[in-house]
């Protein structure tokens, strides 16, 4: 009885010792974020009217769409609420297209005809035969009013929560990739092979041979693309060369500009590219040099690769020249 004493004793005195490090000191100024009221959105728009995001998703999306093996969070659209239901809707890129690939995203607001989920919720054949959502062979097709309902959502801007209506993207364009080529008439040698690099590392520069006529003008064919504008309306469109890394400005050591060239490959009218003829001579011999390329939508500007990036991407887009 006496240890069972002691040892309640001794929990009760830590107890009051813990409270006692707990309590607000007196001696400490006052916390500057006290104060401060955080904005707030609106509440979400009346759940009543059938045509709002909220009340879809309660009578539609959550009951038809987000069951177990379906949309329900394992894959995209996450129709779980109506915020993982909007964010991966609305100007959302799509995965799966048609034939014809028609579609570039699951939702333009205002515009049924250009959003894969009213083609995927009415169409019984998008690509293969029962294909229409929810998925024929295993689900019930909605019905005509539940359809009615969403069309009207998006024909009315598709709006969030909160009643507001998402803007169409605009991201900087991206440059895929690059191959460089001694001629564009066959027989073509690809001089960004890797077999053609320093010490056979896809990385590293590759090799330039200023002795080869082959190689005294060579052509760089950059794949670019962007979110909002047609590879072949891209502007500035132009490699830029140098002998240091991370110094592109016209007075850097060997500044060399070429200007791109549009182009569509005949056999794929959807496959565009840039080619920028580079003259090997406009470089000293057994010099190095670094490439980038210079893109623009008309909003966003991409230099690539950037002062920031890793050296191995440097050098690949890079090359040497050998006398």
């Amino acid at each position: 009885m006496k240890k069972n004493s002691l040892l309640v004793v001794s929990i009760l005195i830590g107890i009051a010792a813990l409270w006692s490090a707990c309590k607000p000191d007196a001696n400490v100024p006052p916390n500057p974020y006290d104060d401060l009221v955080y904005p707030t959105p609106d509440p979400p728009v009346d759940t009543l009217d059938p045509n709002s995001l909220v009340a879809i998703q309660r009578d539609i999306f959550a009951l038809r769409c987000a069951n177990p093996g379906c949309h329900d969070g394992n894959f995209e659209p996450d129709f779980r609420t109506a915020a993982s239901s909007y964010s991966t809707l609305v100007y959302h890129p799509i995965i799966k297209n048609n034939l014809a690939e028609e579609f570039s995203f699951r939702v333009v607001p205002g515009d049924t005809s250009q959003s894969v989920l009213h083609e995927r919720l009415t169409n019984c054949c998008f690509v293969n035969q029962d294909d229409r959502m929810p998925q024929d062979n295993i689900g019930t097709p909605l019905e005509a009013e539940l359809i009615e309902r969403i069309e009207n959502w998006i024909m009315a801007g598709a709006k969030d929560m909160f009643g507001q209506t998402n803007f169409p993207p605009d991201q900087a364009p991206l440059v895929s990739f690059y191959l460089a080529y001694d001629t564009l008439v066959p027989p073509i040698v690809d001089l960004s092979a890797t077999s053609n690099r320093v010490d056979g590392i896809y990385y590293n520069p590759f090799i330039i041979n200023q002795s080869d006529p082959t190689h005294d003008v060579f052509h760089m064919v950059v794949f670019v693309q962007d979110d909002s504008t047609a590879v072949a309306d891209l502007q500035i469109n132009k490699v830029v060369c140098s002998y240091d890394e991370n110094d592109f400005s016209p007075s850097a050591p060997g500044y060399q500009e070429y200007t791109g060239v549009h182009y569509a490959n005949a056999l794929n009218p959807e496959e565009s590219f840039w080619i920028a003829d580079i003259n090997s001579h406009d470089f000293a011999a057994d010099q190095l040099v670094f490439m980038r390329y210079y893109v623009s939508d008309g909003s966003n500007t991409t230099e690539f690769p950037v002062d920031g990036s890793i050296y191995q991407y440097k050098t690949y887009w890079s090359f040497y020249t050998i006398p």
